[in-house]
């Protein structure tokens, strides 16, 4: 008992100097590019931005996208672009494990499928739908065409100066929310990095300091489980059961994934760098754990019914992508 709880604490020690490089390097990045990021998600290579940025191992671009999308400056391909390649902290794991055999294509590989698949369902459900509103819209002028026919002049009058009254509102409601929103750039532990008040030792060692302890405890507390259970149960039954588990191993994988929390990512990719998991279930976890975007969308955007659907859309995408990714590629490539 005591030798598992000593290797547990021994592992998560020699990750803990490389963890906390990363992080403050991570910080150094976000300072800047995170305005950089606000405005490019505006323009019309929304996706490619969000993908590339999403990259990125810091869930506060995922809450940036949730937020930009609640109040409609970014399209939904966008928002989810940026929620698919987000992988929250499984890179800086895989990073500060990469001596290990086979871990740096591991690395690789999940990076480009995130990327190509941020990449592909962001301009997909945009190009959608664009068809969806043109279909909308034609039948709205339609529609319109038939009751100007009938009464043209005071109705027309009537309904352009009531939309004209709607849209300075619409307007005036958009300025007051970006006004609202003005700090809205969050980096580890849920500081504002748009905070000028804040020292630099603080910035940039004392937050990613605690985010890297909080990241260990995660990692801790798994290694510990996994060698209590390998420990008692045996690593080849474990294996063994892993692999009869079949179609169930990437579908609740994918589901562990939306738990909107750092714990979730470190348990999928300790799974993963421990060959307990295919990449497949892997890939499919990590596509949904988009950081706290998830939880945020929920808080801002008041659409319940949207946000149900677009959870709902997320995971059954992730899903589908971690059972075909689980039988067609073989584990022995790493």
């Amino acid at each position: 008992m005591w030798e598992v709880l000593l290797d547990a604490f021994l592992d998560t020690l020699k990750l803990s100097w490389l963890l906390l490089i990363f992080y403050i390097l991570i910080e150094l990045i976000e300072q800047k590019i995170a305005d950089k990021m606000h405005a490019k998600l505006k323009s019309n290579y929304a996706v490619a931005v969000g993908s590339v940025f999403g990259i990125v191992p810091q869930c506060g671009f995922s809450v940036l996208a949730a937020d930009l999308y609640s109040r409609r400056q970014i399209t939904l391909g966008a928002m989810l672009a940026v929620f698919i390649a987000t992988s929250d902290e499984a890179l800086p794991i895989l990073l500060s494990n990469i001596t290990q055999d086979g871990v740096w294509l591991k690395l690789l590989v999940l990076i480009l499928s995130k990327l190509v698949l941020a990449l592909a369902a962001g301009y997909a459900v945009d190009i959608v739908q664009k068809v969806v509103l043109k279909k909308r819209q034609v039948a709205v002028v339609a529609g319109s065409a038939e009751v100007a026919h009938n009464d043209h002049s005071d109705k027309h009058a009537h309904a352009h100066d009531e939309h004209s009254h709607e849209d300075e509102h619409i307007h005036e409601e958009s300025c007051k929310e970006e006004d609202e929103h003005v700090d809205i750039h969050k980096g580890c532990c849920g500081h504002h990095i748009d905070d000028a008040k804040e020292s630099s030792v603080k910035k940039y060692i004392v937050h990613p300091l605690l985010h890297t302890l909080k990241i260990l405890a995660y990692i801790l507390i798994i290694n510990v489980i996994m060698g209590m259970v390998v420990h008692f149960v045996g690593e080849d039954k474990i294996v063994e059961f892993m692999a009869k588990s079949g179609v169930l191993q990437p579908i609740l994988v994918t589901l562990v994934g939306l738990i909107p929390n750092c714990a979730s990512s470190v348990l999928i990719t300790q799974l993963f760098l421990s060959d307990a998991i295919s990449f497949g279930s892997c890939l499919g976890g990590l596509i949904v754990n988009a950081g706290l975007g998830i939880a945020f969308l929920f808080k801002e955007n008041k659409r319940i019914k949207e946000n149900i659907l677009i959870v709902v859309g997320l995971y059954v995408f992730a899903a589908l992508v971690a059972i075909v990714c689980h039988y067609a590629v073989p584990s022995n490539i790493f």
